[in-house]
């Protein structure tokens, strides 16, 4: 090759090799300000989730717990304790605990003083013990309920997140403690989960910013992010409780960093998640050596797997959003989609259809004297036999024990329907032992129906029903 070809073939080199870099830099001038903004929406995206799946792992518990401390057997039990056999609370409590597989189930009499757990007593407590303290602490309190992370005394002092709430009578006396445990393993797993998936660090603190719930157990209740620099930078906007969620960009020694804190109301605890960019930075730095090619695809890669997760969370989100909390049924919400679209479709001449509302009649009185549990069981068994006697139609939990439906007929064929739905549930064996009936109202759609018309005129039929002695069907 002589002297110009190597110059010109140098310079066709250097051209290309000045494109190429020219290329890539400006490629990622221009992709890092997107590729920023996209770590951070899926920082936030991460972070939702690990809020929403602990939000409904310890907050189903208080619920529960609140649900036992108003439970009427639970209450007169407690006022009848010197005549009541100790048997039946234990028995309540067991069942509580099978029902929702808890760790820990436990009342505490406040006459008595006695620790009752859900595989016997357990112990009398008393104010010199140092395991007891808790109970005395909490009762001094105006709370209602308070989680609390401690030790499992009765189960090998295993580290435990109990919620316990107070138990009053009708003159808001307090008459015992009742509450629930969740191992806090479990919740370490859900944390771990996401840690490895996500490559961050996720943990729940209290408003004073000690550690309650972290992968690392040594750091639960003895890590106060108060007293660590990178936290301090933020302050007390990180325990801001108005916002959905608080996004901080924190630059320290090892790198960036992105600081999502979530509060969750029902605990007043928060989630905070820490994700560290140092390492995307530097592989982005590293992108500079490949083409846009490469870059191009990469970037076409991580916009598809994040508009996959988006995509899933949201089906999964819409689908549980229309599940009543048995999930046997669609609840309230899937019922109003359901008459939106029906109403949207114009005048019901052609194809006639009816709206009903249905109640089980005193069915107060199975949850007094039978407990919840059994209410429960009743529930479930009334949703089963209504979803295959209206396979063909639609019915849904309106909410507690009152049901509503589209009968896709006139309002004379769907009073012919739901009235052999209302002999099936009267000749019910399990049913007919509760003495467990419905009432029905029924109203025919109209052409210038609303939803509020047609669900008023249902609700009006299904007054007249109760009125009327209960256990009938009653078209308007």
């Amino acid at each position: 090759m002589n002297r110009k070809n190597k110059i010109n073939s140098l310079i066709i080199s250097i051209i290309i090799l000045i494109g190429i870099t020219s290329i890539s830099f400006f490629s990622f001038t221009t992709y890092s300000n997107i590729i920023r903004d996209d770590i951070l929406n899926i920082s936030k995206l991460t972070s939702t989730n690990i809020y929403s799946e602990i939000n409904n792992e310890l907050t189903k518990p208080i619920f529960v717990a609140l649900t036992m401390a108003n439970d009427s057997f639970v209450k007169e039990w407690l006022q009848e304790e010197n005549g009541r056999s100790e048997s039946e609370i234990i028995d309540y409590l067991e069942g509580i605990r099978n029902k929702y597989n808890y760790h820990s189930v436990f009342l505490i009499s406040s006459q008595s003083r006695k620790y009752f757990h859900y595989n016997g007593l357990f112990k009398t407590i008393a104010p010199e013990d140092a395991h007891d303290v808790w109970y005395y602490d909490f009762t001094s309190q105006d709370h209602l309920y308070l989680l609390d992370v401690d030790q499992d005394e009765v189960d090998h002092q295993l580290l435990t997140i109990f919620v316990n709430c107070k138990i009053l009578d009708n003159d808001n006396n307090l008459i015992g403690v009742t509450g629930v445990g969740i191992e806090m393993s479990y919740i370490q797993e859900l944390l771990d989960n996401f840690e490895k998936n996500y490559q961050l660090e996720a943990f729940l603190v209290d408003e004073k910013g000690l550690i309650q719930a972290h992968t690392n157990a040594s750091f639960i209740e003895e890590r106060n992010i108060r007293t660590e620099p990178l936290y301090q930078k933020i302050g007390d906007e990180l325990y801001e409780k108005n916002k959905t969620i608080n996004v901080f960009e924190i630059e320290d020694p090892s790198g960036e960093q992105y600081i999502i804190s979530h509060y969750i109301e029902g605990l007043n605890w928060y989630l905070i998640v820490r994700k560290d960019t140092s390492i995307l930075a530097k592989s982005f730095n590293d992108q500079l050596m490949y083409d846009l090619l490469i870059v191009t695809a990469v970037l076409a890669s991580v916009l598809l797997i994040v508009n996959k997760i988006l995509k899933k969370h949201d089906l999964q989100l819409n689908k549980m959003a229309l599940i009543d909390t048995f999930g046997i049924m669609i609840n309230r919400k899937g019922f109003d989609q359901k008459l939106e679209e029906i109403l949207a479709k114009g005048d019901p001449g052609a194809c006639p259809w009816s709206v009903f509302l249905m109640d089980l009649d005193h069915f107060k009185e199975v949850n007094d004297n039978h407990g919840h549990i059994q209410g429960d069981k009743i529930l479930k068994h009334v949703m089963t036999l209504c979803n295959h006697s209206l396979a063909e139609h639609l019915i849904t939990r309106w909410g507690g024990d009152e049901f509503s439906g589209i009968i896709y007929a006139d309002g004379k064929k769907a009073a012919e329907i739901l009235e052999e739905l209302r002999a099936q549930i009267v000749s019910d064996g399990m049913l007919s032992k509760f003495e467990i009936t419905v009432s029905i109202g029924i109203a025919e759609a109209a052409a210038n129906d609303t939803e509020d018309s047609v669900i008023k005129r249902a609700d009006q039929a299904l007054y007249e029903a109760k009125s009327q002695g209960r256990n009938r069907v009653i078209l308007k």
